[in-house]
């Protein structure tokens, strides 16, 4: 596997792929400062890129290598996110126990925390064990792609007005978010729940969203790319989601505003041709 990382990393990174803490160790009681310092590309510090690349290796060895970098000093809470985008239940739990914050760093990632994250990427058995761990439910998309009714009927004033103070705000996982994605508008906000309850798979939560006003037709803003909710529901693979929303109107033909493409052609990007042909067949 290539090291992304600056040369003076590359070293350390290497015993990390290896799972070689006796080495890892050695390189850090000799260059401390490997252990916080930043890289200038890909992964930004050795204990990210553990967390990110060698969670395949067993959780003894993954906490052994993580020790060594945070007894040197390394920070905890942006490598605690990046187990959110890669489904790293091991070393979440092993993060947390050493002192990373569950709810994240304002100056991280704002309003944005590692239960959204794992959420965003579809790891529930993390989304589990964050919620177990005291993981709080902060807003309208992390209580609607957990299917919390209540917690999603919580954010609406009545039937027919959001509460955007409790919905919150439209973020991503990305850092920064651009212009072009930030809104409170009540509209951006329930498009924004609605897909995140879709690709959940919390048809209960998207069927009181529909009634409240979400749109099936909208691209919503804080995700990567710019598709329908029926686009994310087709690249994750979701067959019988991908039906009701087509019952109750989702247009199988919709072009993406990133790539231009439809709804089948993301579920084949996702590896799911089954579902692709389906979505084909219901365009006509």
């Amino acid at each position: 596997m290539p090291i992304e990382m600056a040369e003076r990393f590359h070293p350390a990174a290497r015993s990390i792929l290896d799972g070689d803490v006796d080495t890892l160790r050695a390189l850090v009681d000799a260059t401390p400062a490997l252990a916080v310092d930043r890289s200038e590309q890909s992964h930004p510090t050795l204990l990210q890129m553990l967390v990110l690349e060698a969670k395949d290796q067993p959780a003894e060895t993954q906490h052994a290598l993580a020790d060594v970098l945070v007894d040197a000093g390394a920070e905890l809470d942006e490598p605690l996110l990046a187990c959110g985008s890669g489904g790293n239940v091991a070393m979440a739990g092993h993060l947390l126990d050493r002192g990373a914050s569950l709810e994240g760093r304002p100056d991280l990632v704002r309003g944005w925390t590692v239960l959204e994250e794992a959420l965003y990427w579809g790891f529930p058995e993390l989304v589990d064990h964050l919620l177990a761990r005291g993981a709080a439910v902060r807003n309208l998309r992390a209580a609607a792609g957990l299917g919390r009714m209540d917690d999603v009927v919580a954010c609406f004033v009545d039937a027919h007005t959001l509460d955007v103070a409790r919905a919150g705000e439209i973020n991503w996982p990305f850092g920064k978010l651009p212009d072009e994605h930030r809104s409170r508008e009540p509209q951006d906000l329930l498009d924004h729940a609605l897909c995140h309850a879709a690709i959940g798979g919390h048809l209960e939560v998207v069927k009181l969203l529909l009634s409240r006003g979400a749109s099936l037709a909208a691209k919503p803003k804080g995700f990567h790319f710019r598709g329908t909710t029926l686009h994310w529901v087709a690249i994750r693979g979701l067959s019988d989601v991908a039906r009701f929303l087509l019952d109750r109107g989702a247009d199988p033909t919709a072009l993406d505003d990133t790539f231009g493409t439809t709804p089948a052609t993301w579920a084949r990007r996702g590896r799911n041709e089954d579902l692709a042909r389906m979505l084909e067949q219901a365009g006509g």
